[in-house]
């Protein structure tokens, strides 16, 4: 999507089919997955009803906010970039990394995620990039893995995000430009995308949003979107996977509550522990070449080939999965979750504003 909307500001056909403009905003709002505004409309109406008219898009496997924003900020499938999960292990390098929030001094982003990102695209070509985002995320491995060669606007308040947005998109300088909204998933997380908090601040958005489109310049375009949606669970959802993974051998456990990431020994009989991990009704089990076989993470780079676990547990329904040697604490107090293959986390919103 990003890599559309730098198409636009170059004036070249776009695989989004976006008009020719001089300044495209993208805003991106963590966790609003279209099925949780549909379900949501009432409190959220001018988004819900401009959704409606816009198109329905596919969020990358695993949905989560690390392999989204990867995909969206380097226009490659999670394969090419690398960014697999939440959580993994990768071989070349020896070491385990949460791959959102986890990097430090020993994790190089550069090396971790070495392809091209759009904006070092749009800067190759004369095209600024503007990231408006809460202070936290100005220097953060992530950030530097994604949005190198950006111009950081920060902002901790939505209602500031918004107003330096506005102003970028009155400049005459040609942009691309990427606002982040991180507190709706927060919010979700701790509360449940169910709850009135979660559903309180969609309605404050739903404001701004309506006011914000309103404004927009003749020669700019605004797009709204999401890395993912999400699931509410409880906690006789939660299945605990301790005393069955604990003597098989597991070197590591990574990906996320939702698809659990198998890292095993090398004296572990892959195919006997998967034949076992089948037979159980909570999840379901695959070889996680099955998986690259069907496509879902497109064809794998040398990075992501180094951090392709053995084996991948999707969770049913709306159970979640936890191991309790690698789970975060936090984790466990979490409500709403996503990672999976469910329709709820995938599908996402894709809406446009004069463009």
């Amino acid at each position: 999507m990003f890599k559309s909307a730098l198409s636009s500001v170059l004036g070249e056909r776009s695989e989004l089919g976006f008009k020719p403009r001089n300044k495209v905003l993208v805003i991106f709002i963590d966790g609003l997955g279209y099925q949780n505004l549909k379900a949501a409309a009432g409190h959220a109406p001018f988004l819900a009803a401009a959704a409606t008219k816009g198109q329905i898009l596919q969020a990358a496997f695993p949905s989560t906010t690390s392999v989204n924003i990867s995909s969206f900020a380097t226009g490659l499938r999670p394969g090419g970039h690398g960014i697999i999960g939440h959580v993994v292990r990768d071989r070349y390098f020896q070491k385990t990394l949460n791959l959102l929030n986890g990097w430090n001094e020993e994790t190089d982003p550069s090396q971790w995620q070495p392809n091209q990102t759009i904006s070092e695209s749009a800067l190759e070509k004369g095209i600024v990039t503007n990231v408006i985002s809460a202070a936290e995320y100005r220097n953060t491995g992530f950030t530097k893995a994604t949005m190198r060669g950006v111009v950081f606007h920060e902002a901790d308040e939505i209602s500031e995000r918004f107003q330096l947005a506005k102003r970028l998109l009155e400049s005459p300088e040609r942009s691309i430009n990427y606002l982040y909204i991180q507190e709706l998933d927060q919010l979700g997380h701790i509360k449940g995308w169910e709850s009135d908090s979660w559903r309180t601040l969609l309605e404050q958005l739903n404001g701004m949003l309506e006011g914000f489109t309103h404004s927009i310049p003749k020669d700019a375009g605004v797009v709204i979107t999401a890395d993912h949606g999400m699931l509410d669970t409880a906690d006789h959802k939660r299945i605990e996977l301790d005393e069955l993974l604990r003597p098989r051998g597991i070197e590591f456990v990574g990906g996320d509550t939702r698809s659990m990431y198998l890292y095993l020994k090398p004296d572990v009989d892959k195919n006997e522990l998967l034949q076992e991990l089948e037979t159980y009704q909570q999840f379901s089990a695959y070889d996680a070449k099955a998986l690259v076989d069907a496509g879902l993470l497109g064809e794998l780079g040398p990075q992501a080939r180094e951090r392709i676990p053995d084996l991948v547990l999707l969770a049913k329904g709306n159970n979640t999965l936890y191991h309790s040697d690698f789970s975060k604490p936090r984790s466990y107090r979490m409500i709403a979750h996503h990672g999976g293959l469910s329709a709820q986390e995938l599908q996402i919103p894709l809406i446009r504003f004069n463009i």
